[in-house]
């Protein structure tokens, strides 16, 4: 797979199969194709690039942008992966669906300590990691993990941390 380019974004999800030939992920059918004919390990490897960005000292705008667009493949493959077909529970293999929620609980616990979140709310570059939990979590594997690791744990945490100046959340039932 290609590299991202922002001038050609088509360049990302244009993936050429094992079989040579080449699909559009941004579509069911390319989408089931990749499913079915790649080598599904692509949530662990999206998860490995992501961390190893995160271990910068500080991130300039073209790794937040980085860690968007490999946020922004999970979700379109989530997204175009039809749950009614099973495609995604047969060929993505249990581990990976663990290992990206793994990192996910790990993002939503730095959030929890973030001084910008505390403060403000400001959910900045948090966009995309929320539109892939929303579509990775329209298939029943990713749901289950969910409820039994501590995912939601997580999220609480997050929410009873931020402060807000004046701001904070509207009710204490919420927290």
């Amino acid at each position: 797979m290609s590299s991202f380019n922002t001038s050609n974004q088509a360049a990302v999800f244009d993936v050429v199969l094992p079989n040579g030939i080449r699909v559009d992920v941004r579509t069911r059918a390319g989408t089931a194709a990749f499913l079915k004919y790649s080598n599904v390990n692509y949530l662990s490897s999206k998860v490995r690039e992501m961390r190893k960005i995160q271990k910068k000292k500080k991130l300039n705008a073209d790794d937040e942008a980085m860690l968007g667009e490999l946020n922004y493949f999970i979700s379109i493959i989530a997204e175009n992966a039809d749950p009614c077909r099973d495609l995604f529970r047969e060929r993505v293999a249990e581990s990976e669906v663990q290992c990206w929620l793994e990192y996910n609980i790990e993002e939503v616990k730095r959030l929890t300590t973030s001084e910008t979140w505390i403060r403000t709310g400001d959910l900045k570059g948090l966009n995309e990691i929320i539109q892939c939990w929303a579509f990775m979590f329209a298939h029943a594997v990713p749901v289950a993990f969910a409820f039994e690791s501590d995912f939601f744990s997580a999220l609480a945490d997050m929410i009873k941390a931020r402060k807000g100046g004046g701001r904070a959340l509207p009710s204490q039932i919420i927290c």
